[in-house]
């Protein structure tokens, strides 16, 4: 898949984060509830709230999208917009370790509006796919591209 026609539409692409970013939330909360993780005062200290609410915010992306990364290389949300992550300029399904090693990282970072350079990350990595190669900077960094499935 070396030719731009493959690669997901920008809009498809915007429109997969959108829900994830509606669901994974509700996941996240999830696990806060049954694990109490904000119980105490001490947790919403700064330093805490920030490490606690990334580490939650991985846990809920990968509690929604966990089993389909593996089994499809989706995202709940691409799965519903009809698209994949494959290893840049294949067709193969991009290696499971890669999509929660790195993406999974970068996802949390759209939640943490309350600390500003984690936003700016957020920001900026999503800002990638308006460039040719439709590739956000988590793609670049991971070697992958989404396309149509």
């Amino acid at each position: 898949m070396t030719d731009n026609s493959s690669l997901a539409g920008r809009g498809r692409r915007l429109v997969a984060t959108l829900i994830d970013m509606l669901i994974v939330p509700l996941a996240s909360f999830l696990v806060l509830w049954v694990t109490g993780a904000f119980e105490n005062a001490e947790a919403y200290a700064r330093d805490q709230i920030v490490i606690r609410g990334f580490l939650l915010g991985i846990a809920g992306y990968l509690l929604v999208n966990g089993w389909l990364l593996h089994a499809r290389g989706q995202t709940l949300g691409k799965a519903v917009m009809g698209i994949m992550i494959v290893s840049n300029g294949t067709s193969v399904q991009a290696p499971l370790w890669k999509l929660v090693v790195i993406r999974a990282v970068f996802f949390p970072t759209l939640y943490v509006v309350f600390f500003f350079p984690l936003t700016l990350i957020a920001i900026v990595d999503q800002a990638f796919i308006f460039g040719k190669q439709r590739r956000c900077l988590h793609d670049l960094l991971c070697g992958t591209s989404v396309v149509d499935r």
